[in-house]
């Protein structure tokens, strides 16, 4: 019985932690799909942006590597920052692994409140790049 008890608290722990950013993860996976495709419809269900393959290259897998959550001043909108690393390739074939800041909002006018609980891509900002394999 106190094994059990003993055992509770960090298993409790790790599966909550393992479920941590599903939601963000579900997002980030239909909007590289979609911009993928370029499907500007899927896309306008997701996001107010595009990851435009012929410019920014194609990401078909990202590590989440954190979430903050950013109120913002009139109270009505709220917003958070995912941080993400994933290998990106380029138009030009080379792939590199970038890491992005995702910024998600919820609640923006005209968007289904009900898909992703409200939740949309407003932003993507990447930040440095390293090669994925090294030069020959």
């Amino acid at each position: 019985m106190r094994i059990a008890r003993a055992l509770a608290v960090p298993l409790t722990t790790l599966i909550l932690a393992s479920c941590a950013g599903t939601a963000e993860r579900t997002l980030l996976t239909q909007f590289f799909a979609a911009s993928r495709l370029r499907d500007l419809t899927a896309l306008g269900n997701v996001s107010t942006v595009v990851f435009e393959p012929a410019t920014d290259g194609i990401v078909t897998s990202f590590d989440l590597l954190g979430i903050s959550a950013v109120p913002l001043p009139d109270g009505r909108l709220v917003s958070k920052d995912v941080s993400i690393s994933a290998p990106v390739r380029l138009p030009n074939g080379r792939t590199v692994v970038k890491r992005f800041v995702v910024t998600m909002t919820r609640g923006m006018p005209g968007s289904d409140q009900r898909r992703w609980d409200g939740w949309m891509i407003t932003a993507i900002k990447a930040g440095l790049a390293s090669p994925s394999t090294p030069r020959s």
